[in-house]
C-alpha cells in the first residue's frame, strides 16, 4: 500500500491581494493497489443505508448527483456500500471530536491510535475495520472531506469545483462509495475492487461536453491549494481531463466564443490528470471550447479531443479604479492607464475591454488606441475611465516639454577608479541621452553642475544636491542611483522598491547577486563602472521622463529576476553550495560541508522548474576539510535543480544557464 498525496505547495510571490473567504476543503488520496488480474465482486453491495430515513435520503441524493456527473464524463457509476459508509461516518465523528477546532490540514485524514473513536490510521484501514474486504487482488481507496455543509449534495458540488478532490470523486478506478454527513462534516470514502474499465472516448473531461451553468472561477478554496504553485490567489474555473494511463505528452488550448485564446496555467496530477487553470475569471453566460491533443504512456498514437461548455452567471463588477494616480511622459510619447475592476467575489483584476476614456483636453492629450494616449503639448491633463455606469477617479497625466538635445562624444572618466559623485553621475546620465545640459544653465552659478540640477528640479528627480550643494560632490550610493533611474523612467519608488524596480527592469544589477539583499544599498560605483552602466542602460531606457509627485503603487513593480550570484566568497563558509552553469552547458558545483568530511556522497542533477525530473546522480568526493568541487555535463536544460545528499539531510540549489548561484545554509 502506498500513499499518493498532492505535492507540497510552492511559496507565492509576495504580492498582497484580497482573498475570497471560502470554506476550506481537504483531501487525502490513499491508494493500495496490487496490479494482478482483477476479480469482480460476485454481487453488488447493498445500496441501502441503515441510517435514519433523512440520512439515507441525503446519501441517495448525493449519490444520484455524483453518478449523473460521472455518466456525463464517461466514467462508470458508483455503488453505495454500507461498510464504506460506516467508515466515512466513523471518521466524520472522530474529526468532530478531536480535530474540528484545529487548523484544517491534510492531517485531518489521519486518526491516532488510542484516541476515542479511533477506527484506523488511514482511509483504507478504516474501511477494512468497517467490514469492507473485497475479494481479489486489486484494491484502492480514497477519501475527501468538506466542512460546515448542510447536505452531502452541497459537499459534492464543492468537491467538483476544486482540482484534486474532483480528480478523486470522478476517478475511474473506484466502483464503490460511502457517504456520510455528521454535524456538518462531510466525508466520502471510495473503494476500488477492479482495474478501471476503458473510458468513453478514452478520456474523461470536466466541465463535460455541452455542460451549461459552469462556474466562472476558482478561488483557492482547497487544501493543498493548487494555485500556490503559480503564485496567484484565483483562476478561472478549473478544466480537467483524465485518462487511464499516464499522459506522456499534451498540447491544449482554451478559446472563447469570439475566437480569442485564453491563457492558462497547467498541471499534470498523479500522472494521468491534466488540469487547466485559466489566468482570469471566465465571463458569465459565455461559451468556451477546449482543444486537446495528447499521447498516453505506451502508445505512439496521438489522440484528439475537442469539446465546449457554457458558463452560468459571471461575477459582478462593483467598482473600478485607474492606476497609477499620476503618469509622467514627454511631449510626443504615449502612455496608458491600468484600469482595475473590483468584483463581488473579492476578485481584483485588470479590465482590458469595454473601457471608455474621457479626457479634459483631447487636443493636448490625443487618444491613439482604445487605452493609450499621446502627449501633444506640455501641460497637465486629467483622464477618467468608464465601464458601464462605473467611473474611476481622475488620473493625472503630466506631459513634460521635450528636453533640448546636443550631440556629445562618448563618455570618458577623468579618474576611472574614483567613486563617482552625485553631480558626476547625474550629468553623465543626461549627456549619455544627448541632453543639452548647458541650455539649462542659470544666470548665476553656485556649482559647476547647476544646469544639470535645474533639469532635475523641473522633473522632480530626488537628488540630495538639490537641497545641499556640498552633497553634489559626495559619492552617490547605489540605492540613490536606483531611485534616480526609477524617477527618470517615470515612476516614483524609493529605497527597496526602487531597487526592486531597477532589478526587475534589468536597468541595474546587484552587487553580489540579483536579489534585493545582494544589491549593496550603501555601496558606491567608480566613474568607469558608472560609464559602463549608462552605456548598457541607453538602449533599454529610450528617454528621460520625470518622477510623479505621488508614489507609484507597489503592485506595479515588475517581477524580480531569477536568482543569480556574481561573486564567489573569498572564504567558503561551512554549509555552502556554489553552482555555475557555464555557457558550454557544463556544470561546476563546489562547496563545503564538514559534516561529511572525508566521505563520498552524491549530487542529484534534475531538470529545473517546479516539477523536476531526474537526469543523473554524480559521485562527489569530500576532502578532509569538507570541501569539494566537481564538474559534470554538458546538459541541454535551461535550468537545473541540484540536491547534495548528506547524513540526514538534502541541500538544494537551482541554477540558470550562463549563471552562477550561491546558497549558504544553516545547519
Amino acid at each position: 500500500m502506498s500513499t499518493d498525496t498532492p505535492s507540497n505547495t510552492i511559496q507565492a510571490h509576495g504580492q498582497h491581494r484580497r482573498k475570497f473567504a471560502r470554506l476550506s476543503i481537504i483531501l487525502l488520496l490513499t491508494l493500495g493497489m496490487y496490479f494482478v488480474q482483477s476479480a469482480l465482486l460476485e454481487q453488488t453491495r447493498a445500496a441501502a443505508s441503515t441510517d435514519s430515513s433523512s440520512d439515507a435520503q441525503d446519501q441517495l441524493d448525493a449519490l444520484a448527483m455524483l453518478n449523473e456527473i460521472r455518466a456525463q464524463v464517461g466514467v462508470p457509476a458508483l455503488v453505495l456500500s454500507k461498510e464504506i459508509t460506516q467508515a466515512a461516518r466513523s471518521h466524520a465523528a472522530y474529526y468532530n471530536r478531536h480535530e474540528r477546532d484545529k487548523k484544517v490540514s491534510l492531517s485531518a485524514h489521519q486518526e491516532k491510535q488510542g484516541m476515542e473513536g479511533f477506527t484506523g490510521t488511514s482511509a483504507m484501514d478504516r474501511m477494512k475495520a468497517a467490514g469492507w474486504n473485497p475479494t481479489g487482488t486489486y484494491r484502492s481507496s480514497g477519501e475527501v472531506m468538506h466542512f460546515k455543509q448542510k447536505t452531502s449534495r452541497q459537499a459534492m458540488q464543492g468537491w467538483l469545483d476544486t482540482a484534486y478532490h474532483r480528480a478523486i470523486i470522478l476517478s475511474p478506478k473506484y466502483n464503490e462509495v460511502g457517504i456520510a454527513l455528521v454535524d456538518g462534516t462531510a466525508v466520502v470514502n471510495l473503494g476500488g475492487t477492479r482495474a478501471p474499465a476503458p473510458l468513453q472516448n478514452g478520456i474523461a473531461v470536466y466541465p463535460f461536453p455541452g455542460m451549461t451553468q459552469a462556474p466562472v472561477g476558482f478561488y483557492g478554496n482547497e487544501v493543498p491549494n493548487p494555485l500556490s504553485q503559480f503564485g496567484v490567489d484565483y483562476s478561472g474555473y478549473i478544466i480537467s481531463a483524465t485518462t487511464i494511463d499516464a499522459i506522456d505528452w499534451h498540447e491544449a488550448s482554451l478559446i472563447d466564443e469570439k475566437g480569442a485564446a485564453i491563457p492558462f496555467y497547467e498541471e499534470i496530477y498523479s500522472g494521468n490528470t491534466l488540469f487547466l487553470y485559466p489566468k482570469t475569471i471566465l465571463e458569465g453566460f459565455h461559451t468556451y471550447r477546449v482543444q486537446l491533443a495528447y499521447r498516453t504512456e505506451g502508445s505512439s498514437e496521438t489522440q484528439h479531443q475537442s469539446w465546449s461548455f457554457k458558463t452560468g452567471e459571471g461575477h459582478k463588477l462593483l467598482s473600478i479604479a485607474g492606476s497609477p494616480d499620476e503618469l509622467v511622459i514627454n511631449e510626443g510619447e504615449e502612455t496608458s492607464i491600468r484600469v482595475t475592476g473590483f468584483y463581488d467575489d473579492s476578485v481584483t483584476e485588470p479590465i482590458t475591454s469595454h473601457v471608455r476614456y474621457v479626457s479634459n483636453n483631447p487636443a493636448g492629450l490625443k487618444p491613439v488606441s482604445s487605452s493609450s494616449f499621446q502627449g501633444i503639448k506640455a501641460a497637465n491633463y486629467y483622464i477618467t475611465a468608464h465601464v458601464g455606469n462605473l467611473a474611476t477617479e481622475r488620473v493625472l497625466i503630466k506631459v513634460l516639454p521635450k528636453l533640448k538635445t546636443k550631440t556629445y562624444p562618448p563618455l570618458t572618466a577623468s579618474k576611472p577608479d574614483a567613486a563617482v559623485t552625485e553631480a558626476e553621475f547625474w550629468t553623465m546620465l543626461l549627456k549619455q541621452h544627448q541632453v543639452d545640459v548647458d541650455a539649462y544653465a542659470p544666470a548665476s552659478k553656485k556649482h559647476a553642475a547647476d544646469a544639470a540640477y535645474q533639469i532635475a528640479a523641473s522633473r522632480n528627480i530626488p537628488l540630495l544636491g538639490l537641497k545641499s550643494i556640498p552633497a553634489r560632490d559626495k559619492p552617490i550610493t547605489r540605492v540613490k542611483i536606483a531611485e534616480v533611474l526609477a524617477s527618470v523612467d517615470g515612476v516614483h519608488f524609493t529605497q527597496y522598491n526602487a531597487i526592486w524596480y531597477v532589478l526587475g527592469m534589468g536597468y541595474l544589477k546587484g552587487d553580489t547577486d540579483s536579489t534585493i539583499y545582494g544589491f549593496n544599498n550603501e555601496g558606491t560605483m567608480t566613474q568607469q563602472e558608472a560609464i559602463q552602466l549608462l552605456a548598457d542602460l541607453k538602449p533599454k531606457m529610450k528617454s528621460l521622463r520625470g518622477r510623479p509627485i505621488k508614489p507609484t503603487p507597489a503592485e506595479l513593480l515588475p517581477p524580480l529576476p531569477k536568482r543569480e550570484s556574481y561573486k564567489k566568497p573569498a572564504v567558503l563558509k561551512d554549509y555552502t553550495l556554489i553552482a555555475t552553469y557555464h555557457p558550454d552547458r557544463t556544470l561546476t558545483v563546489e562547496g563545503k560541508f564538514t559534516v561529511i568530511a572525508g566521505q563520498q556522497t552524491t549530487l542529484m542533477v534534475q531538470t529545473g522548474g517546479k516539477k523536476p525530473k531526474a537526469i543523473e546522480e554524480v559521485q562527489v568526493a569530500i576532502d578532509r576539510e569538507g570541501n569539494f568541487k566537481i564538474t559534470s555535463g554538458p546538459y541541454t536544460e535551461d535550468a537545473l535543480n541540484l540536491y547534495l545528499r548528506t547524513e540526514g539531510a538534502m541541500y538544494w540549489i537551482s541554477v540558470e544557464a550562463n549563471a552562477m548561484n550561491i546558497s549558504e545554509f544553516t545547519p
